[in-house]
């Protein structure tokens, strides 16, 4: 995650926790409200908000624990630890959405006419709504100016968030006008959905901590920024994996050997700025170079990291 400036560094910061606090303070919010009110789909929604939470969370993790600089007992930096919190937290919400699609559904068939959801509901989730447009606006400025990919995606949870909250006002609405069974079904599609997140959070994480490799299309633009530097005679293969904050490259080319080794590593040098103006969510590069001449080679290596 990198930040064009010391501003941007800063805003960046306060804009993580601003975040975090608001994810808290919704997540509690709705649930209370959503037990004393009796509205299933408002503790769906909170449900939505705890991903909200966990995500922001993981945001707070990846500026702390992954911005620690490689050692010895851990070369590689320690980025991955935000896929296990991710891979733990996801498999509490995940317990959660199967309790709470169980509950909805057994409440289809024992409705208790004398529990509905009362109008409380709606104004708490109005109040969830404008609060959230706020820090959401907050968010997208931050993400933007600082070039936060990780910042930048926690806009779509917030996206989810405030649909959700949409759709307690849908559901209170319903129940109000006789369609008793509306806030049980409307819980039941939030759980359906907060288990299909859940499953794609769950996913990622374990891919990241098998060092699954990145979309074909991430290499393919590493690999075009290489090609364009004169001195590379080719691109012998270029691989990528998640860190945690961002994204670890190994390049691996041919230059020409009739270059001096200083000359080579200038020009591997050369590539490292370029890479670092030109892809975004890059954390280390490691270019791995074999100057040729006819069938003589010899081999070399860099390691860059981007912050």
């Amino acid at each position: 995650m990198r930040a064009t400036s010391n501003r941007c560094r800063r805003c960046l910061r306060t804009t993580v926790w601003i975040c975090f606090f608001e994810c808290l303070f919704i997540a509690v919010f709705k649930t209370v409200i959503g037990l004393t009110s009796g509205s299933k789909a408002m503790l769906g929604s909170a449900l939505y908000s705890l991903t909200d939470l966990v995500s922001a969370f993981l945001l707070l993790v990846g500026l702390k624990v992954s911005a620690r600089p490689a050692d010895s007992s851990h070369p590689y930096g320690h980025g991955k630890v935000e896929h296990v919190v991710s891979l733990l937290i996801g498999l509490i919400v995940l317990a959660g959405a199967v309790g709470l699609a169980l509950f909805s559904a057994l409440s289809l068939y024992h409705i208790d006419m004398t529990a509905l959801p009362h109008w409380i509901g709606i104004w708490a989730s109005l109040a969830c709504i404008c609060l959230s447009e706020i820090v959401y606006r907050l968010v997208i400025c931050a993400g933007t100016h600082a070039h936060s990919p990780a910042l930048t995606a926690q806009v779509k949870h917030m996206q989810i968030d405030m649909i959700s909250s949409y759709a307690v006002i849908i559901a209170i609405l319903a129940a109000e006008a006789g369609f008793r069974r509306a806030d049980a079904i409307i819980a039941m599609l939030e759980s359906v959905h907060v288990l299909f997140e859940c499953s794609k959070m769950l996913s990622k994480s374990v891919s990241s901590l098998m060092d699954a490799s990145v979309g074909r299309d991430r290499l393919d633009a590493v690999r075009a920024v290489v090609s364009e530097n004169p001195n590379v005679i080719g691109v012998s293969g270029v691989k990528g994996t998640h860190s945690g904050r961002g994204i670890n490259y190994d390049v691996e080319l041919r230059l020409d050997g009739r270059r001096t080794i200083e000359e080579c590593n200038e020009t591997v040098r050369a590539l490292e700025d370029a890479l670092t103006r030109e892809i975004a969510d890059m954390e280390i590069v490691r270019i791995h170079y074999h100057p040729e001449v006819g069938d003589a080679t010899f081999g070399g290596r860099s390691q860059g990291a981007v912050s």
